[in-house]
């Protein structure tokens, strides 16, 4: 198998050499002060659209959301209330936990994270 050709989905293989790996962990350590910065320029970007175009808020807020998710081992492109959603209907305890905390905020706003489009934009290869 060709470790060094991507899969057909584009994703990084599974197999990795351990010179190709060392290689990526490299790269990964190379950008982390390039992360740190966009994160500023995320926070400061959201809270001026706050007060300036509250559409463009909404949108870095999912975006956020969407970042969390994957962080915590999520899709890509599906919000963390859709997948707590998705936990809820599969009666696992912290599905139920936060969907009842996103309720009490937000009324049936797991119900909603299942159905909407926006919280449900999953790459598919």
């Amino acid at each position: 198998m060709n470790t060094d050709a991507p899969s057909p989905g584009g994703r990084i293989p599974k197999v990795i050499s351990p010179f190709r790996r060392g290689l990526h962990v490299g790269a990964l350590v190379l950008i982390l002060p390039l992360l740190v910065l966009a994160f500023a320029v995320i926070l400061a970007r959201y809270l001026t659209c706050i007060l300036l175009d509250v559409r463009k808020a909404w949108l870095i807020a999912l975006s956020i959301d969407d970042a969390a998710n994957v962080a915590c081992n999520g899709r890509l492109g599906q919000s963390i209330s859709s997948r707590a959603a998705v936990a809820w209907s599969a009666h696992k305890r912290w599905g139920c936990i936060l969907c009842k905390l996103l309720d009490e905020v937000s009324p049936n706003h797991c119900a909603h994270a299942l159905t909407a489009v926006d919280q449900n934009l999953e790459v598919r290869p």
